[in-house]
């Protein structure tokens, strides 16, 4: 294993952390407050600190392998989580687990929180907060288009744009992709702060929460999510972004480029329209059935249209306590939690190709069991899947549910009720964020959770967030022996 090159990535990362740092300092600095200093002096260590890592590990360009580009990819990330867990930990005097639980939370996505009056913090804590989960969407999302393919992860491989492809390649080079994906990640989110600006919100906030919509993230300025904006109609356009950005990426970037054909062969946004129609008519009905609701038909159904798609998009906003609304509501979020977004966007979960994938596979199984000599081919955007890209979503499916699983019963081991149990778990390892019940629910939060339960929380984030492959394969014993 090439050490000096996991190194120097490292520093880098590290010192581009103190820099995200610098904008908090101005923001506490507007304010009049003086926790300025507080990110002034981590900014400065983590430069320096990352400066001295880089400079001293730094190399020739050399080709990294597909065994170091494991380690690369989970060593970043968590270096990344416990650099960012510093003004939690060291200025806000927050508890060492909580304050990787926050920085987990926010770099992953999840949105998932420990904080209460949340009102109360500073600036550059709302700032640093949406910075978090601003850095790791487009982190995510350059994974995923970059690297997670060659890694032959959970069938990731469908998306890989080959650099030997010249039929259906629009960009020549993976960093030109990332770079162009860079640009739609932005200018995504600087529309949807002028949006919101226009809906009421101040200046500051409509940065901050464009910065957690645009990247599937929910982490709000109060604790009452995102329930102060909806009058302003602010949910409409939160509404708009979460689905643009429960999209791939990659096809935003090919549309641009004027490839509408690839585009449209894509049937992931079609699948995810159908799933967030679906659920909030169903679930729209259901509600005005059987309770009574004040705001009328379509108040209801832009009520619940919201919160499903926030679930579904794995952003995690709020705007209603969706507790009180009855058991047949709370198992479809527990559903749509698992549904989650498209490949090679800020979402979560299992992921709309893997779930269309394995229904297809059912199908095509269900009929060479009723005629065992017929040959009925798996397709998917018109192409053939390969066995070996089935195989891995089914290996990626069961670690899913089996990861599920065990985090659930060890969740419940702490003390914890089954409801909050199954929806910490799942909140959590497909990076939602807000669960179900009193406790994780919308109106809650998981600062009451034990500690040994936040740090299973932590690595199922982790374990989400990474697509769980590349977590297990790291710790193979066979992965280090060879």
């Amino acid at each position: 294993m090439k050490l000096r090159p996991l190194l120097y990535a490292m520093g880098l990362m590290t010192l581009g952390l103190g820099l995200f740092m610098l904008p908090c300092v101005v923001a506490d600095l507007e304010a009049d407050r003086d926790e300025w200093r507080i990110f002034f002096l981590l900014s400065i260590a983590s430069i320096t600190l990352g400066g001295v890592m880089a400079l001293s590990a730094r190399v020739e360009k050399v080709p990294i392998r597909t065994h170091d580009a494991f380690v690369l990819t989970v060593l970043l990330w968590v270096v990344l989580v416990f650099v960012a867990s510093g003004p939690f930990f060291i200025g806000f005097g927050m508890s060492f687990t909580d304050a990787v639980f926050e920085s987990m939370s926010g770099l992953t996505t999840t949105g998932a929180t420990i904080m209460t009056g949340i009102e109360n913090y500073p600036p550059s804590l709302h700032l640093w907060r949406s910075l978090l989960h601003w850095i790791g969407g487009i982190g995510i999302i350059v994974t995923a288009i970059a690297i997670l393919p060659s890694l032959r992860l959970g069938g990731m491989q469908l998306f890989h744009l080959e650099s030997s492809d010249t039929s259906e390649k629009f960009l020549p080079r993976i960093g030109e992709i990332a770079l162009q994906t860079t640009y739609v990640y932005l200018g995504l989110t600087v529309i949807c702060a002028g949006l919101y600006r226009l809906t009421g919100m101040s200046g500051f906030v409509s940065i901050t929460m464009a910065m957690s919509t645009v990247s599937t993230g929910g982490f709000a300025v109060t604790d009452a999510s995102f329930a102060p904006y909806v009058e302003g109609h602010a949910d409409i356009v939160a509404m708009i972004f979460m689905s643009i950005c429960s999209m791939p990426f990659a096809l935003m970037v090919i549309a641009l480029h004027g490839k509408w054909k690839l585009v449209i062969k894509d049937p992931q946004p079609l699948v995810w329209c159908c799933f967030a129609i679906a659920g909030s008519v169903i679930m729209a009905m259901y509600i005005a059935y059987h309770q009574e609701v004040e705001v009328g038909p379509e108040g209801t159904l832009r009520m619940v249209a919201f919160n499903v798609i926030s679930i579904l998009s794995g952003t995690g906003f709020g705007t209603e306590d969706f507790n009180t609304w009855g058991p047949f509501p709370a198992t479809i979020f527990i559903l749509m939690m698992f549904l989650g977004g498209t490949a090679g966007s800020a979402s979560c979960g299992l992921k709309t190709f893997r779930v269309h994938i394995a229904f297809k596979a059912m199908i095509s199984y269900t009929k060479q069991m009723i005629r065992p000599n017929q040959i009925s081919p798996v397709r998917y955007a018109g192409k053939r899947v390969e066995e070996t890209t089935l195989q891995s979503i089914m290996i990626f499916v069961f670690l899913f549910l089996a990861s599920f699983a065990v985090l659930t019963c060890g969740l419940a081991m702490t003390g914890l009720d089954p409801l909050t149990a199954i929806s910490a778990a799942a909140a959590t390892i497909c990076n939602v964020g807000p669960g179900l019940g009193e406790i994780v629910g919308p109106a809650g939060t998981f600062q009451p959770l034990p500690d040994a339960a936040k740090w299973m929380c932590i690595t199922a984030m982790l374990l989400g967030r990474l697509e769980l492959i590349s977590i297990f394969v790291i710790l193979s014993p066979s992965f280090w022996r060879n």
